[in-house]
């Protein structure tokens, strides 16, 4: 039964805190493995004599292995419980990890990076149904938003070991590291880890054509992959940006990079208050609008300014994704939204965490990064009617 957990009552929020924790340690660990990738990508360069396109496009396998694993994470959780499918992701993960440390060619590189995407896709539905399934729906907002630590941690984590790393290794004893870490972790959750002891909706001829029909589920893929696309490819792109277009070293770009996502966690965490007194759609439209003005100045300022442009470019997305899943969670039933996120996150996955840095990249070998971050920009300001339309139909849904 899909619906295994959803039919127990849930502990109280304070309760539940410590297991929403551990799920989130997951999450994390998920993550930093993925961003552990960006700043790998200068010293890739430099060993492989990579364009600017091959290295920006290695991230579009990432996402296109994503795109394909989170596909299929609604019928492998058809047959797995939530609950393994969890410690499996993080797992995979790191033997991906210690997989692309060993490659020697271009092509290894591709398929190392596919590896990756392909195991860390299997994640995200599961751990949102293991959330929703030790988590009061009331409770929901203050759940995402803990669960959010996760990625905005990463952010500022995965930049820091890589450098730390480098100082005593080089980028292949770094990968393994993190893959060490990953499997142990996996090995801890599969015997200590609870949530999610059900399995997943299957896609099937009733499900999906109905789910597919319904308008919410594209203004949902379209206002997440916006979302992601803002604060992923910035990030995924940044290190290629500030050594090759600002000048700097690469410990100083990768420095840089962690200072400016010191605020994220702090941002996540509000996003799920100033959801609940705001509302989900204000809080979007404001956070979109400077997101899209922040991307659009980072090419235009230097030095100073452009610190300063990147810690607001940094603490502006963290806000979206708490009001996004509460929308989300309004839209859809329990039983659907593991499905609904095997159905889109690989579109989003591809185009946005993959596609965006990958076109940015290729903007910078016509010599224009600042092209990339424009086109980026012009994509949040295209989203802002959907928003206000999402708003309108889950609020009416959720009445």
């Amino acid at each position: 039964m899909s619906t295994a957990d959803q039919t127990t009552s849930t502990p109280p929020f304070s309760r539940a805190l410590p297991w929403i924790l551990f799920i989130t340690f997951m999450f994390f660990l998920n993550q930093t493995s993925r961003m552990l990738l960006a700043p790998m990508l200068v010293p890739l360069q430099d060993e492989f004599n990579l364009s600017y396109t091959d290295a920006g496009a290695l991230l579009l396998f990432t996402s296109a292995g994503n795109a394909f694993s989170v596909f299929c994470s609604g019928f492998l959780s058809s047959r797995l419980r939530h609950r393994y499918v969890i410690p499996l992701s993080i797992g995979c993960y790191g033997l991906a990890l210690t997989f692309l440390s060993f490659a020697s060619s271009l092509d290894e590189l591709r398929i190392g990076f596919t590896l990756c995407g392909m195991s860390g896709g299997m994640y995200f539905p599961s751990g949102l149904a293991a959330l929703g399934s030790i988590a009061d729906r009331k409770d929901w907002g203050k759940t995402i938003s803990v669960h959010e630590l996760a990625p905005n941690l990463a952010f500022i984590v995965a930049p820091t070991f890589a450098e730390i790393a480098l100082q005593f290794t080089d980028w292949r004893g770094a990968l393994q590291a993190m893959g060490g870490i990953a499997v142990t972790g996996a090995l801890l959750f599969l015997f200590k880890g609870r949530g999610g002891n059900f399995h997943g909706e299957p896609p099937g001829k009733s499900t999906v054509p109905s789910l597919l029909k319904r308008r919410e589920t594209w203004l949902f893929v379209l206002i997440i992959g916006v979302a992601v696309a803002m604060e992923w490819a910035p990030y995924s792109i940044m290190p290629l940006f500030l050594v090759n277009a600002e000048g700097m070293d690469r410990t100083s770009a990768n420095a840089l990079m962690a200072v400016t996502r010191i605020p994220t966690p702090f941002m996540a965490l509000a996003g799920g208050w100033l959801t609940d007194r705001m509302g989900e759609e204000r809080i979007l439209v404001i956070s979109f609008a400077g997101s899209i003005v922040a991307v659009m100045l980072v090419p235009a300022v230097h030095g100073q300014w452009l610190t300063m442009t990147l810690f607001m470019q940094a603490a502006l997305p963290p806000l979206m994704f708490p009001a996004i899943f509460k929308m989300f969670a309004n839209a859809f039933s329990p039983t659907e939204r593991s499905l609904v996120l095997s159905m889109t996150m690989p579109l989003v996955a591809f185009l946005a965490a993959g596609g965006a840095p990958a076109m940015i990249g290729f903007c910078g070998d016509l010599g224009s990064f600042g092209a990339g971050f424009i086109i980026l920009g012009l994509a949040g300001v295209v989203c802002l009617p959907a928003i206000r339309n999402f708003g309108r139909m889950t609020s009416q849904l959720d009445r």
